[in-house]
């Protein structure tokens, strides 16, 4: 208890009090703003003047989103400071299939109250896009929030989320559904997808009549209504997460500067990096267009119209039309990007294969995602808080700190694996 006293004594010398720390978050909030103009930032107190919820939306953000594809990933993690909490977060992939962050916002807790408060700031903030999607796991609070929040919005579910789920109530037989299950899940043809269903429902029946309730549109390509760009997990909000877990115990107003120093950093890393790109599409994926090169050669093309192609992969024939982007093995559509089959005939009339991908591919819109900078805050010395602002009061959370040793590890959701992870990375970053 001693050396737990001085260590506290310690943080406390470092970062000030707990409860001084909210009391600064309307200045903070308000300098968010000031520095970074067209920012959006939202603090929500009990009538008692106690904290609720903290928004932060940057302008960079915002303007970024325009040029990003239209996927957002959500998810939540647990905080380890004084008065606990969640931190939740809202992102997306730019055109290199990095993290561009879009909002984040401390809550008390994960609850449909809190998921319904934060999604609501994201469709003032970002609106509603065509073919929009957003993706997360299988929080119950979040699909209550997405039906009221989003109604016409699809919603997907995270594939390794949902097979954490097949895995804990199936687990007689997971060994073998595993390969199936994701078989099944990125099959883009209703043909095949139903071959990996049958064989699943010969293992065992009950696993189908899972996935039918969870419904098979919001976890399997060929039954999507929207087009995923190949985002068929919430890896992206994990790393985020991840990111987090070195400050979750800091008090809120250096959890929010820790947080926005961090998007400053990686806007300015991928932004260096899609200036020193050479290629029409970024590396990720010019080495994919690569890959279906490869297999598209040895393809017979056969000329129907001016637009229509037949194309003979092996034993299977494809139907292609260049006009409407469409193939019949359907990729070309649902990934917005040229599959073997349009390669093949790219190849053969020499045509140009960056046409046919989506803008949400290419270097100009990588460029475009990161041409708003995110400007730091100056230090606190400086600030020139008007008078109204340094008025609102702040009180901390209502809670009780729980005895014992604060938890570090976050209880997972059902059908989770608990395993150990020496240390988190992720290509995304």
């Amino acid at each position: 208890m001693k050396a737990w006293r001085a260590k506290e004594k310690a943080l406390e010398i470092l970062r000030g009090k707990p409860r001084d720390s909210y009391r600064k978050l309307p200045s903070y909030l308000y300098m968010v703003r000031h520095t970074n103009p067209g920012s959006v930032t939202r603090l929500e107190k009990a009538e008692d003047g106690r904290f609720l919820y903290a928004y932060v939306a940057l302008y960079a953000s915002i303007k970024g989103w325009e040029y990003c594809m239209p996927v957002v990933v959500v998810d939540g993690s647990f905080l380890k400071a004084t008065y606990m909490g969640t931190i939740l977060t809202a992102c997306t992939q730019d055109a290199a299939g990095k993290i561009l962050p879009l909002a984040f916002v401390v809550v008390d807790s994960e609850n449909d109250t809190s998921w319904k408060w934060f999604l609501e700031r994201i469709r003032e903030t970002y609106g509603t896009r065509e073919g929009m999607s957003i993706v997360s796991d299988r929080h119950e609070s979040i699909l209550n929030a997405t039906f009221v929040v989003y109604p016409g919005v699809s919603h997907c579910v995270c594939l390794y989320h949902l097979w954490g789920n097949v895995k804990k109530y199936f687990r007689k037989h997971h060994k073998i559904l595993r390969k199936i299950f994701f078989a099944m899940a990125n099959a883009y043809t209703t043909e095949e997808f139903d071959q990996y269903m049958a064989e699943t429902y010969r293992i065992d029946k009950r696993v189908k009549e899972y996935l039918f309730d969870i419904g098979y549109h919001r976890w399997s390509i060929a039954h999507s209504n929207v087009n995923r760009f190949m985002v068929m997990t919430s890896n992206i909000a994990e790393s985020v997460n991840a990111a987090d877990k070195e400050v979750s115990d800091f008090h809120i107003y250096d959890l929010l500067d820790y947080l926005m120093k961090m998007i400053d950093r990686w806007n300015n890393t991928n932004k260096n990096k899609a200036i020193a790109t050479g290629t029409t599409l970024n590396t990720k994926y010019e080495d994919l267009m690569r890959e279906k090169m490869k297999e598209s050669q040895g393809m017979t093309v056969t000329p129907s119209t001016e637009y229509l192609y037949t194309v003979y992969d092996g034993g299977k024939r494809h139907v292609v039309n260049m006009r409407e982007r469409i193939c019949t093995c359907r990729r070309f559509q649902m990934d917005v990007m040229p599959c073997k089959h349009v390669l093949a005939i790219v190849r053969k009339y020499y045509m140009n294969e960056y046409e046919y991908c989506s803008i949400y591919y290419k270097k100009n819109n990588l460029l475009n995602t990161y041409e708003v900078p995110v400007y730091p805050i100056p230090d606190e010395s400086i600030w020139e808080i008007p008078p109204d602002v340094i008025a609102d009061i702040v009180l901390p959370p209502k809670g009780k700190i729980k005895p014992g040793r604060p938890q570090k590890i976050q209880h997972k959701n059902s059908g989770e694996s608990r395993r150990k992870k020496s240390r988190i990375t992720c290509e995304h970053l």
